[in-house]
């Protein structure tokens, strides 16, 4: 490959991470100062006394008036005479909080609806530990309470209407023998007719969660209302050692086919509202994704927006008339869950699109799908590496032997060059017309090196994304003293024989004629060498076994030519 060329692509790589490196490490995102009772700063479930124009996002409305000093649970509730029965109520427990919550717990996630509000005020990953055992704990991603506030809450808003607010206490309903495993019915009446319902399905194998949202109207008038759900969650303290700048964290969605970002610093500037019938809006981190559905396929408004000190995504939609003596239900679908692509494809709705593989999705997503399959052969994350790095290898032996075929003849031919560099020092266009009949003379074209390489880069960013971001290789072990093979090698044995590799790899092709380029190459192996010592060891040793190949493909040409 020609020597320019190479150094370029390098160095736009080397800049790139490097940038993006120093700037993760020394210039963090600002911490939100929260305090233990942020709770009452946030903005309130709205339902105030305003009604909503159709598709208005709802508005910050303060707590209930009439709750303050009378407790909702206290309060006596007149039960209109053709109002139905309400479902029995069983006791509830008190969290830490000492606010009465609903447990559920299935093999994937263990979690907490909070009765003061209905929202869901703590899940926790059974399968995904903070750290790794023994120490690890189930990672908590939603969190009601303290500083790593994020939570979800549902429901209607109305104009001259009773609605449930976050400080409103519901009532679980007693299950019968055919309630579904894993279901949640809450209720809660308004005393002037209505009555409201949240039913949650919780699924066992995966991380779906549907809630619907129902109102029963038992008044002789229509009502209007207007349905609502969102996240509520305090900007999370990026881990800089995460690398979080090789996928996108924070509010996003993919709506009407088309992926959307909004990054937490320009929510702090101004606030944005989407309209789409379909797709999916949420909060999404490197490995984890928290995310709500719509499935009615009518057009809805979408906000994202930031209310000090929390950030807010959700949608809300058109006005609903619920006429005399009916009800009127909408249903959404909760993804909260690891961004396993396996999981986010078998779930659909296009969630795997959480996952940023950036212009090359088209290559990512087979890839890290044949890196499951050789996984589920080999029960080990690392050889799995192994082999994927050896069959891509193989794929592109035929363009790899033409390019190391067209360096070694230009190795070869390095002295003549010199020699006319020397000749012809002061005439650029002599020495050029006679390098060019050199290449001619000797069959040798010098750019035969370059197209073959060029056809690689799409997939090596696409690997190099595949590794970076995938949750699955998140605590994998390899062996020995690689217990995690997307945190960085802590003797840093990968990163060291990476850069010897690297350094034996340069010594096989030729040297370039520009003395600064040749330092620059030089010194290249020790600057990868340092540059990689922070990154994942999945990737390292993806780079050291694709090195080692081309040294053995290199040494192998050079002898039989």
């Amino acid at each position: 490959m020609d020597q320019r060329t190479l150094l370029a692509i390098i160095l736009s790589l080397l800049l790139v991470v490097a940038y993006q490196s120093v700037m993760e490490v020394y210039f963090p995102p600002p911490e939100v100062a929260l305090s233990q009772n942020a709770e009452g700063d946030l903005p309130a479930n709205p339902s105030s006394g305003k009604e909503p124009e159709a598709g208005q996002i709802p508005p910050v409305a303060n707590a209930d008036p009439g709750a303050a000093g009378t407790p909702m649970a206290k309060r006596p509730v007149p039960i209109a005479e053709d109002q139905p029965a309400l479902p029995q109520a069983v006791s509830d427990q008190q969290d830490s909080a000492s606010e009465p919550f609903v447990p559920f717990k299935t093999e994937l996630v263990d979690g907490k609806i909070t009765l003061k509000g209905a929202a869901f005020s703590d899940i926790r990953f059974l399968k995904h530990l903070t750290h790794l055992p023994p120490d690890g704990q189930p990672i908590q991603f939603f969190n009601r309470h303290g500083e790593a506030l994020f939570f979800n809450e549902s429901g209607f808003l109305g104009n001259q209407v009773k609605t449930p607010d976050r400080n409103t206490v519901w009532s679980l309903a007693k299950p019968d023998a055919s309630t579904p495993a894993h279901t949640i019915h809450l209720f809660w009446d308004n005393g002037q007719g209505l009555l409201f319902e949240k039913l949650i399905a919780v699924e066992e194998k995966t991380y779906m969660i549907t809630v619907e949202d129902r109102i029963v109207n038992t008044t002789d008038s229509p009502v209007g209302v207007n349905h609502f759900s969102h996240f509520i969650r305090v900007e999370p303290v990026i881990d800089s050692h995460a690398m979080a700048i090789s996928d996108f964290q924070g509010p996003m969605g993919f709506l009407d086919g088309t992926r959307i970002q909004h990054p937490y610093q320009d929510l702090h500037e101004k606030d944005v509202h989407e309209s789409a019938a379909t797709g999916w809006a949420g909060f999404s981190d490197k490995y984890f994704l928290a995310a709500f559905i719509t499935t009615d396929n009518k057009k809805t408004r979408y906000y994202f927006d930031y209310d000090k000190p929390a950030f807010r995504v959700g949608n809300v939609s058109e006005k609903q008339s619920i006429g005399p003596k009916s009800q009127f239900s909408r249903s959404l679908l909760l993804y909260i869950g690891p961004k396993e692509i396996k999981t986010l494809e078998q779930v659909g709705h296009d969630l795997e699109r959480s996952i940023d593989y950036g212009w090359f999705h088209f290559l990512a997503v087979p890839l890290v799908e044949l890196l499951l399959v050789f996984y589920n052969f080999l029960h080990n994350f690392g050889l799995a590496i192994i082999l994927l790095t050896v069959i891509i290898k193989g794929i592109f032996y035929p363009l790899a032997n033409k390019s190391y075929r067209s360096m070694n003849a230009m190795k070869k031919l390095q002295p003549q060059v010199e020699e006319l560099r020397k000749r012809y020092s002061d005439d650029k266009q002599g020495m050029n017309t006679a390098l060019m009949k050199l290449y001619q003379d000797n069959k040798v074209n010098p750019l035969g090196g370059c197209l073959p390489i060029v056809v690689q880069i799409p997939v090596f960013f696409a690997l190099y994304k595949v590794l970076f971001l995938s949750v699955e290789m998140r605590h994998a072990p390899f062996f020995l003293w690689i217990q995690d093979l997307s945190a960085m090698d802590p003797y840093y044995v990968l990163p060291v024989l990476m850069g010897i590799s690297m350094f034996l790899q340069q010594r096989l092709n030729p040297t370039p004629a520009d003395p600064i380029q040749a330092k620059i190459m030089m010194f290249l192996p020790l600057i990868f060498t340092f540059l990689f010592l922070s990154f994942p060891s999945g990737l390292v040793l993806y780079w050291l076994v694709n090195n080692v190949l081309s040294i053995m493909q290199q040494s192998y040409i050079v002898k039989n030519t």
